[in-house]
């Protein structure tokens, strides 16, 4: 079993310390893979698409809290993925952090 990740984020002016489950993270990166190499190869997407995708996807099984926690240490360390800082999203066109998979070509 992956022990606990406890990441910061802001609240209202605030710091406080907030639980996401190892097992969660690793489920919304699988899915945020997915969508990415399968349903849109060689598109970036920003953060803001990326949470409402997953929580579509996801339905009732996460909390949107949970949802942008996991987000957050996948953009953090986004493995295989590409993270693009500041780049337009192939979306709705926002200008933001973005993920994407590169589309190869021979």
């Amino acid at each position: 079993m992956t022990p606990p990740i406890w990441l910061p984020y802001e609240s209202v002016g605030s710091e406080r310390q907030s639980h996401v489950n190892g097992t969660t993270i690793e489920l919304v990166r699988r899915e945020v893979g997915k969508l990415l190499r399968v349903d849109s190869r060689g598109e970036f997407i920003c953060s803001s698409c990326l949470k409402r995708i997953i929580g579509e996807r996801s339905g009732t099984a996460y909390t949107k809290g949970q949802i942008e926690r996991a987000l957050e240490a996948v953009f953090k360390s986004p493995g295989a993925l590409t993270r693009k800082y500041s780049f337009v999203c192939d979306r709705y066109g926002n200008t933001m952090a973005c993920l994407g998979v590169p589309d190869v070509r021979f």
